[in-house]
């Protein structure tokens, strides 16, 4: 572009010499002078017809520099913006997975206590979790409300087994929620698609649980979650949804 400028003034010097001579000497028929004087003069003349123009060439320069340099400034903000938000995506990814981890390690140790045919039985990992389905359709099947499924699931769930797995969840959640935020730099989009890893990586016996106990526990973090908006919208793109039982 400064190439091309400085092609321009170049081209406007010989043109402003080349009328001044054609005028002069090939036209009025002017020699040569010999005189410093003359010359002197014609300096003058050539200065101050390109003195202006020169002057707006280099104000057109000087525009032209501003903005390349306000696109760099910009392109500059813009990649520190970009490292800002992959660092906090990064700082965000490693609690995310910490977090699944140790969900997963819960949920290996989940174990429940149902009585079953005048007898105690203790149910693990999926098999306790089918098991509480069952008891909960059976309970349906005799008209049960859901305030008397949650006090039998209150009474069997006393070392806080159900609990503890919508406790965790929840708390992934929360994470998603509050560190991904528009504030951060991020959007609907990138929240979205982080709830979408969250249910995928749940195991889904685990999330069957967690659904029980949105529907049935009476605590803050079932509220809360009910009441999650984004998220609700997401389970109901998976094919779930709160109140299935």
């Amino acid at each position: 572009m400064i190439y091309k400028y400085t092609t321009l003034a170049l081209l406007l010097m010989c043109v402003v010499i080349g009328i001044y001579v054609v005028q002069f000497h090939f036209i009025l028929g002017y020699k040569i002078s010999h005189n410093t004087s003359d010359w002197v003069d014609f300096s003058d003349f050539v200065g101050g017809l390109l003195g202006p123009l020169l002057s707006f060439l280099s104000f057109v320069l000087l525009l032209h520099s501003l903005k390349q340099q306000n696109r760099a400034n910009a392109f500059l903000i813009e990649e520190a913006k970009n490292n800002r938000k992959n660092e906090k995506f990064r700082v965000f990814e490693t609690h995310f997975f910490n977090l699944i981890n140790v969900q997963r390690t819960s949920f290996d140790t989940f174990d429940i206590s149902i009585k079953y045919a005048n007898t105690c039985a203790k149910f693990n990992h999926v098999d306790g979790v089918i098991k509480i389905e069952d008891c909960i359709q059976e309970f349906r099947n005799k008209g049960a409300s859901d305030a008397e499924i949650t006090t039998w699931l209150d009474n069997i769930d006393c070392s806080e087994k159900v609990y503890n797995t919508l406790r965790i969840f929840c708390n992934i959640v929360k994470v998603i929620s509050e560190k991904l935020t528009d504030d951060n730099g991020f959007n609907l989009d990138d929240r979205r698609q982080q709830y979408h890893s969250l249910i995928s990586l749940t195991e889904f016996s685990q999330l069957r649980m967690v659904l029980m106990g949105l529907q049935f526990i009476d605590c803050p973090q079932a509220k809360w979650l009910q009441d999650h908006e984004e998220f609700v919208n997401v389970l109901k793109e998976t094919g779930l949804d709160i109140g299935i039982y």
